[in-house]
């Protein structure tokens, strides 16, 4: 078992910030769940989270960039007590625009970063493409290419099998922290992981998987204009970095590949030190 720094510890260790609630503008009685730390007053952070996960997989991120960061975390539509989206059927766009009525929520104009993990990562790069005032630069940490440009009838028959196999609430969290970790994971990290679905719902996954349905994030990666950063672990067994990563940095070569040596998909939990360090090295905080 791999030893933890004791920097990376640290912010494992650290509380998180409870969760608050938001009316989203418009018409309903919508709301978003959403974790932040830091002066209200400094440029903003935003973290978008996995499909089996949620706020409280960006701990290390809200309690060591809140220094100098205003650093918010959301539960996705669907995840937690965060109203799913209108449509049983959603969109990437569906998702990019839901972060958008965060922002105005919240007040914020613009993200100084823009940070999505896994799923997370596909918003995260649509939004930075429809809306580029709003994105100052964007993280993509163990980015997900999604599944857009698959043919039709491919596509239609893995919808059906997805929705066929909606994961259950008492599935073996064990199991799934295999899929997503290494064997030699410090054990603090791999419990941390563990309890990430707490806030997962049938509802927020369905339309999360089908939104991946809807985009191709190589296609369009190329149009992002501000400064990208990709993270990627050697041993990422659920989005390889050659099939995913690498696709990605092929589309965009100007963007910043930071290959982290040894590290499964959880990288903000896996290696919080140097993700950390890479998001205070971009260009919008210089």
């Amino acid at each position: 078992m791999t030893a933890l720094a004791a920097g990376d510890a640290a912010l494992l260790a650290s509380d998180l910030p409870p969760l608050r609630r938001v009316n989203l503008p418009g018409q309903g009685a919508r709301v978003i769940e959403y974790r932040e730390s830091g002066p209200g007053d400094e440029p903003t952070i935003l973290m978008l989270h996995g499909t089996g996960s949620s706020s409280a997989g960006y701990r290390a991120q809200l309690a060591g960039l809140s220094d100098r960061y205003r650093v918010v975390a959301w539960n996705a539509p669907g995840y937690g007590t965060s109203t799913p989206l209108a449509s049983p059927d959603p969109t990437a766009g569906d998702y990019a625009a839901a972060v958008e009525e965060l922002m105005d929520a919240l007040g914020i104009s613009r993200a100084a970063v823009l940070v999505g993990s896994s799923w997370g990562s596909v918003i995260a790069l649509n939004l930075a493409v429809v809306r580029p005032a709003r994105v100052g630069a964007l993280v993509l940490s163990a980015p997900n290419t999604a599944r857009g440009a698959m043919p039709e009838e491919a596509r239609q028959a893995a919808i059906a099998e997805m929705r066929r196999n909606v994961p259950r609430p008492d599935a073996d969290r064990g199991a799934v922290a295999d899929r997503l970790l290494t064997p030699d994971t410090p054990a603090a990290v791999r419990a941390l992981v563990e309890r990430l679905r707490d806030d997962m719902t049938p509802t927020g996954w369905l339309g999360a998987m089908h939104m991946m349905f809807t985009t191709d994030t190589p296609s369009i990666i190329g149009q992002v204009r501000c400064p990208v950063a990709i993270l990627a672990g050697t041993r990422d067994r659920l989005a390889p970095l050659e099939l995913h990563a690498g696709l990605l940095h092929a589309g965009k070569p100007d963007a910043a590949l930071h290959v982290l040596e040894g590290y499964g998909h959880m990288l903000k939990l896996e290696a919080p030190g140097p993700f950390n360090e890479i998001v205070r090295g971009l260009p919008d905080f210089q």
